[in-house]
């Protein structure tokens, strides 16, 4: 009976039976080791060309793989034995490949917990070679990176000295098959409308800025063929058509090229359909706007697009419930239901708005005010109880509401308004009380911070000068109290290195930390002088700011008032509120702040009050 056999094979598993066979024993008696392996391709059966592991890295690249006549076999160095007298590695291994068989991986894990030792990554890979000859998988084959993946599980066993948990390699690869670009239609300008998050909106207008590519024809592409694990050549589909004819106007440039067909818009707009030809048009016009009919309608803020809703059923909203249009230039006539917006450079509405409804605009026209507005300029014929944010407000009739703006104009001012304005508050009359009509530095829309904003920035860097004042003087208390212990330390660190001695880490430490205590007091007090500064920097903007208030007014014009209205002047530096009640027996035409300077050079402010106001000429 031979104890163990060397020799060359292609079937190794078959030479078992052969083996156990002649010495008249059980298969399961015996095992083999892989000793080495050889490989041969040949293209078409021709020519045998012989590689050697290194060199089959060659198959590595897809075109070489990929020739549909290479055949490769593989030859086996083998040693058979019985296992009673080897060690055997309790290595389990399980091949999976994917659904196309294009990728094999194999699970390990340990029967029982093996100690680590030098060989253990050589008998993994061993393991792993003999079940993928099991399977008929070839060996060093497109294996990449597979045995980088080894060292790196090699290098973790070494860090935990045992083997006792279950690892998945990637081995080898094949090549999917590349799916074909199908023809297809790419309507660009509708995924602009998916940027709103409106459940409202229906696509009903889609807008268009010039030079944007509008529609667009992917061109079908064939794809590519793979190959998998086995030689199995897997064809790719044929890539599918689209019928769909695209017929654009002249309002269209045509641009082609090996992938696709592009259709760009020459003017802004919004695209529709007329007779299947696509058409870019600038004015849309609705008897009303609501989800049942058309939906939001997001035209586009910066869009050359023009807009009209008209609507004179008084039973019925021009703008529906929870709908947004949004144009360049918008005319509603017509009322907005609750919870409705209208966007645009210019937005003109002839009807109501309702208390729960918006306005965003550059200039806004609207007959009855009762939602938010926010533009740059406002005109209203009433104010009922709404609000509105501009730097320019002009209205006829306020009832009740907030205003917030640079420039604040009223012809006539009824009850309970509140209108705060940073130069100017013009009222031809007032004929309610419960206004309150302040002068302060709210900024409506400017990028820089308001008074108010700059106030509460001082205050925060004067907090953190408090702060950082309270560091400094417990870091010198720290080192006052440390100094004498750290020069004996410092010396007898000079000593021990006089002596070529080793110096104890705890001295080290411990005069380092002095050190960087020393040290932090020049970053704080550079820091203190950095926000001296800024603080500084901040008081003169409040200076300025407390300026120009001093040339704002609030101005009524026909001087008569009502009882229970307050002016009120907001100070910044000093803080301070100035109010004064006028009544209805004063005649009153102009309040304006006055800086008064005091013999200790401090000044004072008061409001003056002036009967009879001219006003300049603009």
């Amino acid at each position: 009976m031979e104890e163990k056999k060397i020799l060359y094979t292609k079937d190794p598993y078959k030479e078992l039976l052969i083996f156990a066979s002649e010495n008249k024993c059980e298969v399961d008696e015996l095992d083999f080791r892989l000793l080495s392996f050889s490989t041969s391709y040949t293209y078409d059966n021709q020519e045998w060309i012989k590689v050697n592991e290194k060199e089959l890295k060659i198959f590595e690249e897809n075109e070489k793989f990929l020739i549909h006549d290479l055949s490769i076999e593989q030859e086996y160095k083998i040693e058979i034995y019985f296992k009673k007298f080897a060690r055997i590695p309790t290595f389990e291994v399980s091949l999976h490949v994917n659904e196309l068989c294009t990728l094999l991986k194999a699970s390990v894990r340990a029967s029982e917990a093996i100690i680590f030792h030098d060989k253990l990554a050589l008998e993994l890979l061993e393991a792993i070679y003999k079940a993928m000859i099991k399977e008929k998988y070839l060996l060093g084959f497109r294996i990449f990176d597979f045995k980088k993946q080894i060292i790196d599980f090699n290098t973790k066993v070494k860090e935990k000295q045992k083997f006792d948990f279950e690892v998945e390699f990637e081995v080898c690869k094949g090549v999917n098959p590349q799916e074909p670009t199908n023809e297809e239609i790419k309507y660009h300008y509708l995924e602009n409308l998916k940027k709103h998050n409106d459940v409202m909106n229906r696509n009903y207008v889609a807008p268009i800025g010039k030079d944007e590519v509008a529609i667009e024809r992917i061109k079908p592409k064939e794809g590519s063929d793979g190959k998998d694990l086995r030689f199995k050549i897997l064809k790719a589909l044929p890539p599918k058509t689209n019928k769909e004819k695209v017929i654009c106007s002249d309002n269209f440039e045509v641009k082609e090229d090996d992938e696709s067909i592009k259709y760009i818009a020459k003017k802004d707009g919004f695209i529709i359909q007329k007779k299947s030809i696509y058409e870019i048009e600038n004015y849309l016009e609705f008897n009303k706007v609501d989800f049942k009919s058309t939906g939001s309608i997001w035209a586009g803020f910066d869009k050359q697009v023009i807009i009209v809703i008209k609507n004179t059923n008084s039973l019925e909203d021009a703008i529906g419930s929870r709908i947004t249009v949004e144009a360049q230039e918008l005319e509603v006539t017509g009322n907005m239901a609750q919870d409705s917006v209208l966007r645009g450079k210019k937005v003109i509405l002839k009807g109501n708005m309702h208390h729960k409804s918006t306005i965003i605009g550059q200039k806004v026209e609207v007959n009855i005010l009762r939602g938010y507005c926010e533009a740059e300029e406002v005109f209203a014929e009433t104010l009922e109880n709404g609000s509105i944010k501009a730097k320019k407000v002009n209205i006829k009739k306020a009832v009740g509401g907030e205003i917030i703006a640079d420039e604040i104009y009223i012809q006539e001012l009824g009850g309970n308004c509140l209108c705060s304005a940073k130069s100017l508050i013009r009222v031809e009359k007032i004929q309610g009380s419960g206004n309150k009509l302040v002068i302060q530095d709210l900024k409506a829309f400017d990028k820089e911070k308001s008074g108010e904003e700059i106030l509460l920035h001082i205050e925060e860097l004067k907090k953190e000068q408090e702060n950082l004042v309270k560091e400094i003087e417990e870091t010198k208390h720290t080192i006052h109290v440390s100094k004498d212990s750290v020069r004996i330390l410092q010396q007898k660190v000079k000593e021990l290195m006089s002596a070529k001695r080793a110096i104890p880490q705890a001295y080290k430490i411990t005069i380092k930390d002095f050190n960087q205590k020393i040290e932090n007091l020049n970053i704080l007090a550079n820091k203190i002088e950095t926000l001296k500064e800024e603080e500084k920097a901040n008081i003169e903007k409040l200076k300025k700011i407390q300026d120009e208030l001093l040339k704002s007014k609030i101005i009524n014009k026909s001087g008569k008032w009502m009882d229970l209205n307050e002016v009120k002047f907001v100070l910044l530096n000093p803080r301070k509120e100035l109010s004064y009640h006028p009544r209805n027996d004063e005649m009153i035409e102009c309040f304006e702040l006055e800086k008064i300077d005091a013999e200790d050079g401090l000044s004072v402010y008061e409001i003056r009050s002036i009967g009879n106001y001219k006003e300049e000429a603009k």
